[in-house]
């Protein structure tokens, strides 16, 4: 995969589950443009930071890098602490996924699947927005540790480390939140217990 995605990057899912989103992004316009509704989809990046306890997901140390150490627990990371990866917060995305609801559908033309915009983080980054954080608010971190996992890290380096939100942007999403912010919203949104 190329290291950006764009909304015009050729698409070549290597999965039966990308495979069907694409798919799916097709008919939708293709029915739209048949006119049997007026579709849109939109192409998330990984949203963080996702509540709850730890899953087996490839893309989980993710959300795991916050709210493991944001709940005093030490998270096992399985990646390179310069892995890149595109992320945004889930305010973003439900204002996104309203704004995109209230579009007018003649803006979006032929190609109605629009990737979000998001931010690159890694580990590094994470963990010194929460040091920031918890320093601010208190707050006794649980640790981030090296648990590398080649298989994890063979496949998270098969998908892109940036995506080229401009277009949703242009059309009226907001710009991914700082990743400060996104921590803060999730302690607002979900306090320690």
């Amino acid at each position: 995969m190329p290291e950006t995605m764009t909304d015009l990057t050729k698409r070549t899912p290597q999965t039966t589950y990308g495979m069907t989103k694409a798919i799916g992004e097709l008919m939708m316009n293709d029915f739209s443009r048949k006119g049997f509704f007026d579709g849109r989809s939109a192409r998330l990046p990984t949203v963080i930071i996702r509540p709850g306890k730890p899953n087996a997901a490839a893309s989980g140390w993710a959300s795991g890098m916050f709210r493991e150490p944001l709940g005093g627990v030490a998270c096992e990371l399985p990646v390179r602490r310069d892995q890149r990866h595109p992320m945004t917060g889930y305010r973003a995305v439900i204002d996104s996924l309203i704004a995109l609801h209230e579009i007018p559908g003649g803006k979006l033309g032929d190609d109605r699947a629009l990737g979000l915009p998001a931010d690159q983080v890694t580990p590094e980054l994470a963990e010194s927005v929460l040091r920031e954080v918890a320093a601010e608010k208190g707050i006794q971190l649980g640790p981030i540790n090296d648990a590398f996992d080649e298989r994890i890290q063979g496949i998270v380096d098969n998908w892109p480390t940036d995506v080229d939100g401009s277009r949703a942007v242009r059309l009226g999403m907001p710009e991914p939140p700082p990743l400060k912010q996104i921590v803060e919203e999730y302690l607002e949104d979900y306090p320690k217990r």
